[in-house]
């Protein structure tokens, strides 16, 4: 097997001294040394899913451990959700291709979704990168195809029409990166999917027969609830006048809890030092705002359970901003090979690794993103909820759910396109057909894996308490 050496996103491993006809030819010769097939071929693992899952959560707050137990139960696909650490361990035993890419790390389908641009246009794109590293690009699009047998199965679709998309989500990434490499650097790195390009590329996708799919509902009920999604709906929705006449955030214990003083100040802290780090437009604009409350408030599946708050500010003209501040752990990729101390060592900065990758691989990005550290430990911030939707797999038909996962196919070679070692990917996948099938071979036998490992974390939830603890 090739494998990548342990890394810490390292952008220097991403540098080329070749024409991209050159690396395209290094693709060629890399398959050579790893036949594509070779990708397609599982090797059973053999690993406690349920130790792995507790070092995991070793770092999170205990309180919420409960909440993140009942969520990562509702399903083999919650499950999924919640569990990177377990399916990071397992590619390590799989073959590899050895072609080193920028890559999200946690692909799966709802890892997708709406957010605004700067210029307050509505995107689509990767909006999860806190497992984004270097590595090898078959790692998020396996990631990518075992979600949606988990999720398609939820919708009640057949083994057999989830083969048909797996097929069809392999092929739609090969010609995608096919079409980027014959694309010009700046048209590449130009590129965004805004939502009204998209309703109409997927319209010509299905020679027109998109119009009466749930999914082109859902795209347009989108696009009317997002322009209402921003600062301001929130601070009314989680906010009110406390009795001396100040505006704080609602209290709903463990999700939403105030923090301690001495918390409150490190928050503050870690702020005000991002705010001397952001873009200088970004800092004008947040010198019109003070700190008006800040709250702990936990989201997610994966990242339930971490360290994440919410900062409330209000502006000279009483307007509001609500950031984001949410925990960058030591990426699960290290914490499989490194002492545990080593591992939160080179995560220092993780923070930075977070806003460098998501700025590498989304079209557009926040423009208040950014990071910091307090308390050492590293956070980095965004908007909360500006604009961003997301849409709910469940709710789609089969029709809908096929176009839902090829564009985030698409989306994905889109995104490591972004890496100079791109073109080295189109030489090893150019005319290789025969990897559709193989891929979905590899999707199937790995769903598996997931199936046993969710029967054996609920098997291991202690039944004598509803808190969901393992044993």
């Amino acid at each position: 097997m090739n494998r990548l050496p342990l890394d810490f996103f390292n952008l220097d491993r991403i540098n080329v001294h070749h024409s991209k006809h050159e690396l395209k030819k290094l693709g060629k010769m890399q398959r050579q040394k790893v036949q594509p097939e070779l990708l397609g071929t599982y090797i059973p693992v053999h690993r406690d899913a349920i130790e792995m899952i507790k070092s995991t959560e070793a770092n999170m707050i205990p309180e919420l451990l409960p909440m993140r137990h009942q969520r990562m139960g509702v399903n083999d696909f919650t499950f999924f959700r919640g569990t990177a650490e377990l399916m990071e361990a397992d590619l390590r035993q799989q073959n590899q291709s050895g072609i080193s890419t920028i890559i999200c790390g946690d692909a799966h389908v709802n890892n997708y979704g709406f957010y605004a641009s700067p210029e307050r246009k509505l995107l689509f794109d990767l909006n999860d990168f806190d497992e984004a590293r270097i590595g090898n690009w078959e790692s998020d699009l396996k990631r990518l195809m075992v979600s949606i047998i988990l999720a398609g199965r939820v919708n009640g679709f057949s083994d057999n029409d989830l083969r048909h998309i797996l097929k069809k989500v392999v092929k739609v990434y090969r010609r995608s990166v096919k079409y980027d490499y014959h694309q010009s650097l700046a048209s590449n790195f130009y590129a965004s999917f805004e939502i009204h390009d998209m309703i109409q590329e997927l319209k010509e996708s299905a020679d027109g027969n998109v119009s009466g799919t749930s999914f082109n509902k859902i795209l347009n009920k989108i696009l009317v609830k997002s322009s209402s999604s921003n600062s301001e709906t929130i601070t009314k929705k989680m906010t009110h006048l406390n009795s001396q006449g100040q505006r704080v955030f609602n209290d709903n214990p463990p999700r939403a809890r105030h923090v301690s003083p001495r918390l409150y100040q490190e928050i503050v802290n870690g702020y005000y030092s991002y705010r001397s780090q952001v873009r200088s437009d970004v800092r004008v604009l947040l010198a019109n705002f003070t700190i008006s409350d800040i709250i702990r408030y936990s989201v997610g599946v994966g990242s339930f359970g971490t360290r994440c708050y919410l900062i409330l500010l209000t502006g000279v003209d009483g307007s509001h901003l609500v950031l984001q501040i949410k925990e960058s752990l030591p990426l699960r990729y290290n914490l499989l090979s490194l002492p545990i101390v080593e591992a939160v060592r080179r995560s220092r900065n993780a923070g930075e690794r977070i806003v460098t990758a998501q700025k590498v691989l989304q079209s557009a990005s926040d423009p208040f993103l950014g990071s910091t550290r307090f308390g050492n430990r590293s956070y980095y911030l965004r908007q909360f909820r500006d604009m961003k939707e997301s849409i709910n797999t469940a709710k789609l038909d089969l029709d809908g759910f096929q176009l839902y996962t090829e564009t985030c196919s698409l989306l994905l070679a889109k995104a490591h396109f972004q890496s100079p070692t791109a073109p080295i990917i189109y030489g090893y996948l150019k005319g290789q057909k025969k990897l559709d099938q193989a891929l979905t071979e590899w999707a199937f036998n790995y769903a598996k894996q997931v199936n046993r490992d969710f029967q054996r974390f609920k098997d291991a939830l202690n039944p004598d308490t509803k808190q969901l603890e393992i044993n």
